[in-house]
């Protein structure tokens, strides 16, 4: 979501040097969008510090609301730190954005927007487009080979089913239901099936691979790379998801998503939509926010019906 923001500072300083800090994982995944110069793998505490300090940055633009984050780059000396002051950490600061003044029943302006508004102190302006990842000759490469392995050929519509979250399970849609989606889509639309998974969620996979039956590709006995997933998700007519990260993974290279939205709240992400689809119930208890069902009955997933997500697969199926 962040990746609109960074081709609007790419855009804007051209000739600078551009270093992103994050975790070693996601370097992959943002490579080949020219977003970045250098990449400097987060740390924790002193580690993170003593990296900001090398790399003797100008401008430090502070996308998350963490404590840590302006603080980590406040001892780093960096002398101009920009980022919405939240979290008592204004004061460390140079440029501190006051949160905005949300209406009634708002959680937050969407991520996009707000990224945005971070590089807009330094006259950086977006596109119009949202998420937006690229694909390196040699990633598309690897890629291509691991998908002739699985025989995930171009002359059939392949639909990937991604049932985990790692943010727990009160994302989980039941698996019976997406089973079923999966089924009839497969056998009443002739689509191929591909089931994602991240590390840690193979079990779910395995469950519903059982639940599916039948011919289908599942992805949990060889979990792909991140950079190389990029290209699986380009190649799929539709990606069936709760509110994860692959979602933004296929918004980045295209691919439509049907996204199944309970305890979550649709404010954080509701911005460049143009391939996404948000099935979500309204209900009194929703969203929570909570990983786990503070309520016990996850009525928020549960009484999301499968003919619903049918229909809606098929609207985007009917268009590509």
């Amino acid at each position: 979501m962040a990746t609109a923001a960074l081709r609007a500072l790419r855009r804007r300083f051209r000739e600078s040097t551009i270093a992103l800090m994050g975790g070693a994982h996601l370097e992959p995944l943002l490579d080949g969008a020219n977003l970045f110069d250098r990449w400097i793998v987060s740390d924790h505490g002193a580690g993170n510090i003593r990296a900001a300090r090398e790399f003797d940055a100008d401008v430090a633009l502070i996308l998350p609301h963490s404590f840590r984050s302006a603080w980590e780059t406040w001892r780093a000396r960096i002398p101009r730190r920009i980022g919405f002051s939240r979290q008592a950490r204004g004061w460390m600061l140079t440029d501190p954005l006051r949160p905005h003044r949300l209406a009634p029943g708002k959680r937050a302006i969407p991520m996009h927007y707000e990224y945005l508004e971070v590089v807009g102190v330094l006259g950086a302006t977006g596109d119009g487009r949202g998420s937006l990842l690229g694909i390196p000759d040699s990633v598309a490469q690897r890629a291509e080979v691991r998908l002739a392995g699985l025989s995930i050929d171009t002359d059939r519509r392949w639909i990937g089913f991604h049932p985990g979250a790692a943010f727990g399970p009160s994302k989980i849609w039941p698996l019976d239901r997406m089973a079923q989606v999966a089924r009839r889509l497969r056998e009443e639309d002739d689509c191929g099936i591909v089931i994602t998974c991240g590390p840690g969620e193979e079990e779910l996979a395995l469950d519903l691979e059982a639940r599916i039956g039948g011919e289908l590709v599942n992805l949990c006995r060889g979990l792909w790379p991140l950079d190389e997933l990029k290209v699986l998700m380009e190649r799929l007519s539709l990606l069936v998801t709760g509110d994860t990260g692959p979602r933004h993974i296929a918004a980045g290279v295209g691919t439509p998503q049907v996204v199944l939205m309970g305890p979550t709240s649709p404010d954080y992400t509701d911005a460049f939509l143009e391939t996404t689809s948000v099935i979500r119930k309204e209900l009194e208890c929703s969203p929570c926010q909570q990983k786990v069902c503070p309520l016990g009955h996850h009525r928020c997933m549960e009484e999301i019906e499968p003919d619903q997500v049918i229909a809606e697969a098929r609207r985007w199926l009917d268009t590509a």
